[in-house]
């Protein structure tokens, strides 16, 4: 199978590492963030002063306690933090030493309640993202196919057929372990060229091309197996992947990931390899003055759909840097502020745009849909097909209208009351 897109944006943000090599980065502290995962409620397991082990449980989620979130790496908690309600909003480790833990994966070879119960104990479930709602799967689930987005169109993100050439015996183990959690298809999602993987009854392979958002996973899946109410999928990235296909040869968590650094705030665009949750800071690698810190702002992810932060999320896998304006101006608008070299209309209301059109590759109808967004018109949204979209399919939409608002958040508000709704 193989798709060519004309609709979307390209957004041209200097070079991205490409095929540099990689750089391994030593990082003081790693940090988990409640955020990253919607719907959770994290239940400590650890307290602050205890040391961990790399793969050592920090927390559950209180609704599902078979949910494992474990520790990206060795080191002694330094920090946990509350929000409203006493909620835990992350976990904050300062790295130490180079203990971990070892798992039992005999079993999960061949049995797949054992398989299934080592991915949610050694914290690899996580990595899965559900479509609809964009939650972390309960222990129960079984999705009607899964996801694995090999294909990225970010702008300066990582090139995965780069970052999976020396892994890709572990990215095969890790995609034919995939087809025993659903009774459908395994779809691997990549660019034009070589399988990345073989190709077999359930393991299918899809090609996709064009400009961005062709590269990401809600575009695969409108495409080839569009979810609803009633039919849910999974989703995962290509690396979260090979590290269940290294945990199941060896035992052990594989908890880094390489990244792009990149952006108009570096001299040299970089590919690094560091620990799940790294502090962004550390992960620069050059020398820098109280001066040159300040004068960036370090976004985890895509300058469209990421945000600024200390910590790497958990999906993300670039950094963007970029540098501060002089002036004091909102984030989003300083993020937004950087694409100014694209034509756009000028700020005012949410009008009917051929614009929205050019970059929304998908079959829905983006104008309705963002006007009822932007009301919080929950049946509209879910009859237009909201159900099977999450923040970052929505950011070029975000971009291109006039009127400044960020149709991910009005989206995510609306899944989280569908979802609370429905739970209840």
């Amino acid at each position: 199978m193989e798709f060519r897109f004309r609709k979307g944006r390209d957004i041209d943000l200097g070079l991205a590492p490409a095929s540099t090599p990689v750089v391994l980065r030593a990082v003081r502290s790693v940090g988990l963030v409640a955020r990253d995962f919607p719907g959770v409620s994290f239940d400590l397991r650890v307290g602050e002063g205890d040391l961990v082990r790399r793969g050592q449980v920090l927390c559950v989620d209180r609704l599902h306690p078979d949910i494992a979130f474990v520790a990206g790496a060795a080191g002694r908690i330094s920090q946990t933090r509350h929000g409203a309600r006493r909620r835990i909003e992350g976990i904050e480790i300062a790295t130490e030493g180079d203990e971990e833990s070892q798992f039992s994966v005999e079993p999960a070879r061949t049995d797949d309640a054992a398989l299934r119960a080592l991915l949610l104990r050694s914290g690899a479930w996580v990595a899965f993202r559900s479509r609809p709602f964009g939650r972390v799967p309960a222990p129960a689930d079984r999705p009607s196919a899964i996801f694995v987005t090999a294909t990225d169109t970010n702008p300066l993100a990582p090139v995965p057929a780069v970052v999976l050439a020396p892994k890709l015996d572990s990215f095969r183990r890790g995609a034919e372990v995939l087809q025993r959690l659903t009774d459908g298809p395994v779809f691997i999602c990549q660019a034009p060229g070589p399988p990345l993987a073989e190709p077999g009854e359930r393991l299918r392979v899809a090609r996709f091309s064009g400009p961005h958002p062709a590269g990401l996973a809600g575009t695969h899946i409108h495409h080839l197996w569009p979810v609803s109410s009633q039919r849910s999928v999974w989703q995962i990235g290509y690396q979260d992947v090979a590290a269940i296909g290294d945990l199941l040869a060896v035992g052990r968590i594989t908890a880094e990931r390489t990244l792009s650094v990149a952006g108009p705030g570096v001299s040299k665009p970089a590919l690094v390899r560091a620990p799940l949750g790294s502090d962004l800071r550390d992960l620069l690698g050059e020398k820098r003055s109280d001066r040159d810190t300040s004068a960036t702002r370090l976004i985890s992810g895509s300058i469209l759909s990421g945000r600024e932060a200390r910590f790497l999320g958990r999906q993300d896998l670039q950094v963007t840097v970029l540098k501060k304006r002089e002036e004091a101006v909102p984030a989003r608008a300083l993020l937004w502020g950087l694409l100014a070299r694209l034509p756009r209309a000028a700020i005012g209301a949410t009008l009917p745009s051929e614009g929205f059109e050019r970059v929304f590759p998908l079959d829905l109808l983006p104008t309705p849909l963002m006007r009822a967004l932007a009301v919080g018109d929950v049946e509209t949204t879910e009859r237009l097909g909201g159900l099977e979209l999450l923040e970052e399919d929505l950011a070029l939409l975000s971009w291109r209208c006039p009127s400044g608002s960020d149709y991910g958040a009005l989206l995510r508000h609306v899944l989280d009351g569908l979802d609370e709704e429905r739970a209840a």
